[in-house]
């Protein structure tokens, strides 16, 4: 990909961007195990179950009010969840680089947030977990992962 199409694409977000102190996260990755045991398709709908539930949270208004739309961007966090457990690098063959605190500066995350989408996010895990679409011996390390992730999405501080 063109690097002045990526630079083209980044937002210039209208507020002071808030970077968290711990920096980038530094965690283990999630086992490759995840995907062997899930697929593509279980991991896929791990997303859309997850964006069911963003979509109906009191974070909605982050995310497309369109269900194609809402779809579309289940779609896109599928194709990351796949490469993140360990599956090919979907993401990036369709989006390019992930770049995903870039991403989402246009959007104000703070810690209410966060912890509306992790909660969002482990909800629809649990419920994998408990369909037997999810391995269990592997839930530790996936949740390590994403809190450390989604604490690196904060992009807004909280009031003092």
């Amino acid at each position: 990909m063109d690097i002045d199409l990526l630079n083209s694409e980044l937002p210039n977000p209208d507020r002071p961007i808030w970077t968290p102190p711990e920096g980038p996260p530094r965690t283990d990755r999630i086992p490759p195990a995840v995907y062997e045991a899930m697929g593509e398709a279980g991991l896929m709908a791990l997303a859309r179950d997850f964006y069911g539930r963003l979509g109906r949270s009191e974070i909605a208004h982050l995310f497309p009010r369109d269900p194609a739309a809402l779809e579309a961007a289940s779609a896109k966090t599928g194709a990351m969840f796949v490469f993140l457990c360990g599956g090919p690098p979907l993401y990036q063959q369709r989006h390019g680089p992930p770049m995903m605190r870039a991403r989402h500066l246009p959007f104000r995350i703070d810690e209410a947030a966060r912890a509306a989408w992790l909660r969002c996010l482990r909800d629809a895990t649990d419920d994998a977990q408990a369909r037997g679409a999810f391995p269990s011996e592997h839930r530790a390390a996936f949740d390590a992962f994403f809190e450390a992730f989604s604490a690196w999405m904060v992009n807004t501080a909280d009031p003092a």
